[in-house]
């Protein structure tokens, strides 16, 4: 299993920065080309049980999952997780706190790629390294939007 963790300060309130990732339509906009697109499956206001639909290209494979959130504190931390019948299992966790300036976001993601030895092989030379390319981008994207 491959863990990654990117962290950025952003000169927003934690108010904001949780709206931002909320918005499905501004983290679409945020990602590389081939990064995530996402979009809300679920009704109502989200929350623990929320679900959304998935679709990224890595490794030059497309993947299609549906997420749902195990997770929610308002303004404090989101986490989700691949449902049943993906082929990529991961959970992925944003974690907001106050600093002095604005806010101390944290992204983590534990994830599988299929394929076991196979798999962690490519993991090890490709997925990994795009992933955390991709992470990173966005998120100084998510902080040039928020700050702009």
């Amino acid at each position: 299993m491959g863990k990654l963790t990117t962290i950025v300060e952003i000169e927003a309130s934690p108010e904001k920065v949780f709206a931002f990732i909320l918005d499905h339509k501004k983290m679409n906009e945020i990602y590389p080309k081939g990064g995530p697109i996402g979009e809300r499956t679920s009704k109502g206001p989200v929350g623990v049980g929320s679900t959304s639909h998935w679709v990224a290209t890595m490794g030059g494979n497309k993947m299609e999952f549906d997420m749902v959130c195990t997770e929610f504190v308002k303004n404090k931390k989101l986490v989700s997780k691949t449902m049943g019948g993906s082929k990529f299992n991961m959970t992925g966790s944003y974690d907001l706190e106050p600093i002095a300036k604005g806010t101390k976001l944290t992204q983590t993601m534990d994830y599988e790629v299929p394929y076991s030895i196979l798999g962690k092989l490519i993991d090890k030379l490709k997925f990994g390294k795009e992933l955390k390319k991709g992470s990173v981008e966005a998120m100084e994207n998510m902080k040039k939007a928020l700050e702009a």
